[in-house]
């Protein structure tokens, strides 16, 4: 007997989509060594045996910031052209060699190398992380919310794991072996996933964003309309894009964010050590953090499918201030250690979605990684230059209620500007993507 009636075709089991998802949270999850909640815990033991000072050692992050910034236009380019396959997998052998090189160093500027070599990697980087970001929003646009969340949870539950990890690991075999041990995690961790499972766009192996049938929207319109038809998204180029007064506004804010975000989470760590803070209550408290962070990301990921992204924006200044207050007034003792991180926990889950979801949401697919690789260096400028600054105040003399109050008011009113930044609007049809040639990538 003939069927009559549309033909729909049937989903596979799991949406490969998914296994993107799970590279990405892996890479996440390896490289938390390289951001400055986990480096705090080495800055103290670094800085006796090197013998440094603070703000000499911070400048290694921040030149490492700086690299990342300037090779973020050139990598966002190749993820938009290639995908992230293989480009990941040797980042990901730079970024394991360079943890193993940390633990050989014997004086500052050999550091300072490593730090610059690890910048270009595109993994680790506020702001920059376009090997993770990219590849998960380009297989999402429906679901794009609680995919992002959830491969970003990666970055915060490895943060508290690496955080008590390295409180352990210093104490028992010292800061040169810990080095050494995140490095080879580093590349078992991201080698073999990225280099067997990485692709670039559903597009390249006959898929279609969230896993829809290809069928779908023809079957929708024969039943009536009873089934959700796939989103459709606009896509800008990048020149498009750069002429936007929301770009621009956009990019200003998350600068602003990045440049006092840096302060908080180098020193935060010293700042309690002063006050006579166990160091196990503090590795603890620091621990809270990406764990609040995880559940918010998951909370505020579902949201954002259903809430202008904005919004989420000004949620997470607002909490991220807050969090700041216990610093401000000097409060010790183990509450106001786990009330600053799990405030400050909830404010990053919220922003953490801003800046994953806002760029493909406001300016499509096809060319984000160019648009996030252009925009990049600013931010990631911005970020990398509040930590050292920061640390000379220290070293002048300046409190660390002057400086948490800077802080407070650095990172709240600028979260404040997200209220007025809606969706650009085109001023013509949206041109389609560039032609790209089917890839196995």
């Amino acid at each position: 007997m003939t069927s009559l009636g549309p033909t729909i075709a049937k989903r596979p089991p799991l949406f490969y989509g998914w296994r993107i998802v799970g590279c990405a949270w892996l890479a996440n999850f390896v490289t938390t060594p390289m951001n400055p909640l986990v480096f705090a815990f080495f800055i103290d033991p670094m800085s006796n045996a090197l013998d440094i000072s603070r703000s000499t050692l911070v400048w290694g992050f921040t030149i490492r910031q700086i690299l990342g910034g300037l090779s973020a236009p050139v990598l966002g380019r190749v993820v938009d052209r290639y995908g992230s396959r293989w480009a990941g997998f040797f980042a990901g052998l730079v970024v394991g060699l360079v943890l193993i090189g940390f633990s050989l160093t014997s004086n500052i500027w050999l550091l300072y190398g490593l730090f610059a070599v690890s910048g270009v990697t595109g993994f680790a980087t506020f702001g920059g992380n376009l090997l993770t970001t990219v590849p998960v929003t380009n297989w999402f646009v429906a679901k794009r919310g609680r995919a992002v969340a959830i491969a970003a949870t990666g970055g915060m539950i490895g943060t508290a794991t690496m955080s008590l990890l390295a409180t352990l690991l210093i104490n028992t075999i010292g800061w040169r072996w810990s080095w050494a041990t995140f490095g080879v995690v580093a590349l078992i961790g991201i080698l073999p996933a990225y280099a067997l499972f990485m692709r670039r766009r559903p597009e390249d192996m006959g898929l279609l964003p969230d896993g829809e049938a290809p069928s779908s929207a023809q079957a929708a319109s024969a039943k009536g309309g009873h089934q959700k038809a796939p989103q459709v998204e606009h896509d800008w180029t990048l020149g498009e894009a750069v002429k936007t007064p929301i770009l621009w506004a956009i990019v200003a804010t998350f600068a602003l964010t990045q440049f006092f975000l840096g302060p908080v989470l180098l020193y935060r760590v010293s700042f309690w050590n002063d006050l006579g803070i166990s160091p196990s209550m503090i590795a603890l408290g620091v621990a809270a953090d990406p764990f609040t962070v995880t559940f918010a990301m998951l909370l505020f990921g579902f949201l954002a499918e259903r809430v202008a992204v904005r919004w989420m924006g000004v949620i997470g200044g607002v909490w991220r201030g807050a969090s700041l207050l216990p610093l401000w007034f000097g409060m010790s003792g183990a509450g106001p250690v786990f009330l600053h991180n799990v405030t400050w926990g909830i404010g990053s889950g919220a922003n953490s979605v801003v800046q994953n979801l806002m760029f493909p949401q406001y300016f499509g697919r096809a060319h984000q990684g160019a648009i996030r690789g252009f925009t990049a260096p600013i931010m990631i400028a911005a970020g990398a230059f509040g930590g050292p600054l920061a640390g000379y105040l220290l070293d002048a003399g300046v409190g660390f209620a002057i400086l948490w109050q800077l802080c407070f008011w650095g990172i709240l009113l600028p979260s404040l500007a997200f209220v007025f930044m809606t969706a650009p609007k085109r001023p013509r049809q949206a041109p389609a993507g560039e032609p790209v040639a089917p890839s196995s990538r």
